[in-house]
């Protein structure tokens, strides 16, 4: 397996690495974070190393076996009348290694289909899916080095036009149980399109990634910070409709807004915070700085880009909530229950 994962890095440097913004790629729905504990902290969980599907979801390097037999289900109501929904289980074999299958949709409801005259005349609709399998496992005897690999397919279906692709994620890790501190590189959705909406192919959303996790001593906080779209510099996106416009004085042209470098590299980095208080209870805290400047208003921001959340531990059930901001008042709400499903086997009687 060791080898196919390193056979997989050696394709993607042979591979030419296009950048990828808004509105270039294909398949975007990959991008939604999976759970509510990853929505919480910004997306910035693929550095972790946790009981936390949404962990392996990301990165599958953070696959180990303290998920074994874990299931997960999430929703969240993603916008306007969009729904999304998350389901995994995960499965442990020690000489083998971690496994994990997840489903993972976006259903975008039903739209009135009309002819020309605007008469309506049926119902289409709308969805896309994401089927994944993962794999990771440690680095020879050395636990503090993990790897691992996910295969998706991604399937979307928009009235009669449809559109597949597949994809992979190559994660590693490093872990160090004493410090408390975890790194992680991640290589998302590198792959081809099978299937195109009206057969002109376009890219995948390719997202090169680093991420670091540290939890302090004798302190509940736990802070992560991840860098994105690492495979290009300049991810900013300039918005040509914007009311604040600069008049130059000698030609009379409108000059596009210019975006210093310092807000470039900010572009790049996801923020998030966690206060540990038990195995039973967390609150969480993120902020993305590139939903905040691409999605809130120029002269009235809010807390568009930042999110919270919070985790509980009831009766062997992990019960999560986040919410997102993504524009003043419009906020994302996710939910997710985790079960152990070894916890739901009746113990033995004392005689048995």
């Amino acid at each position: 397996m060791r080898k196919t994962f390193f056979g997989l890095i050696f394709l993607l440097a042979m591979h030419p690495v296009k950048a990828q913004l808004g509105g270039s790629y294909s398949f975007a729905f990959v991008n939604i974070d999976p759970t509510a504990r990853t929505a919480a902290l910004g997306s910035s969980t693929m550095a972790d190393f946790k009981k936390d599907i949404g962990v392996g979801y990301y990165n599958p390097a953070g696959l180990n076996k303290s998920m074994d037999n874990h299931v997960a289900l999430s929703y969240n109501n993603y916008l306007v009348d969009i729904n999304s929904g998350f389901g995994a289980f995960v499965k442990h074999f020690d000489s083998v290694g971690t496994f994990s299958g997840s489903i993972t949709y976006t259903d975008y409801g039903h739209f009135d289909e009309t002819d020309v005259t605007g008469k309506v005349i049926g119902q289409f609709w709308a969805q896309d899916y994401v089927f994944q399998l993962g794999y990771g496992n440690t680095w020879h005897r050395d636990r503090r080095f993990t790897y691992g690999v996910n295969l998706k397919f991604l399937y979307s279906v928009y009235e009669k036009y449809v559109a597949t692709a597949f994809a992979v994620d190559l994660g590693g890790a490093y872990h160090n149980p004493k410090s408390k501190f975890h790194a992680s590189m991640l290589i998302r959705n590198l792959g081809v399109n099978a299937i195109a909406y009206d057969e002109e192919f376009v890219d995948l959303p390719l997202d090169i990634q680093l991420g670091f996790s540290k939890k302090l001593q004798h302190n509940p906080l736990k802070m992560t910070v991840v860098a994105h779209n690492l495979q290009r510099f300049d991810i900013s996106y300039v918005n040509v409709n914007s009311r604040n416009k600069n008049i130059d004085l000698e030609t009379g042209e409108v000059r596009n807004e210019s975006v210093p470098v310092g807000d470039k590299i900010m572009r790049h980095f996801n923020f998030g915070a966690e206060l540990v208080f038990s195995d039973n209870f967390q609150i969480r805290g993120g902020y993305n700085h590139q939903r905040r400047k691409e999605l809130a208003p120029e002269n009235t921001k809010g807390a568009a880009g930042f999110s919270w959340g919070v985790g509980i531990g009831i009766k062997k059930f992990t019960l999560d909530y986040a919410m997102v901001t993504y524009f003043p008042g419009v906020n994302v709400n996710y939910f997710t229950v985790s079960k152990n499903l070894a916890d739901l086997k009746r113990a033995k009687p004392e005689n048995y």
